[in-house]
């Protein structure tokens, strides 16, 4: 199962590659939602058992949430162990355990309630991603996944305010 895993993980990442750069974001960007689907189950689940139910954290600024947010916690989350983890032999190719730790350390930096940790989890696993696919250029890296991280705030934010509208 998990070579399988890796093997289409592995094709749809070449086919990504050979895309225009402006598709490879929309893709990863949409991408984002379509795993943030796939945890609502457990969100729901968590909600149920431990009762406690939090959306995150309130919209003060469009500025803050939009535009330093995700640059800070692409520096964080993305960068930070990427560069760390090159330096260690066991961790230098394998991009399986970068997506994983940076997943992981986005989504406990998310401690707003159990169900937002495993939101920002879900959502830190296509950051993590992002920056590995363009891990070769660093500052593409960089720049393209807090991009994507802030079309991806920008897309919440709206949905609150139309939300609440």
């Amino acid at each position: 199962m998990q070579k399988w895993l890796q093997s289409t993980l592995w094709r749809l990442t070449l086919r990504l590659k050979r895309k225009a750069y402006w598709l490879q974001l929309v893709v990863l960007l949409l991408s984002s939602f379509v795993v943030i689907l796939s945890v609502l189950p457990f969100i729901y689940l968590t909600d149920f058992v431990f009762g406690e139910n939090n959306s995150g954290p309130e919209v003060r600024t469009w500025f803050w949430v939009i535009l330093a947010v995700p640059f800070l916690e692409t520096l964080l989350f993305q960068h930070l162990p990427f560069r760390l983890m090159q330096c260690w032999k066991r961790t230098k190719a394998n991009g399986g355990w970068f997506i994983f730790v940076s997943a992981f350390l986005f989504g406990i930096s998310h401690c707003y309630s159990l169900q937002y940790i495993l939101f920002a989890f879900s959502v830190g696993i296509v950051l993590g991603y992002t920056y590995f696919f363009y891990s070769k250029r660093p500052v593409l890296a960089f720049w393209s996944t807090t991009l994507i991280h802030g079309m991806k705030n920008l897309v919440s934010v709206f949905l609150l305010f139309a939300g609440s509208s």
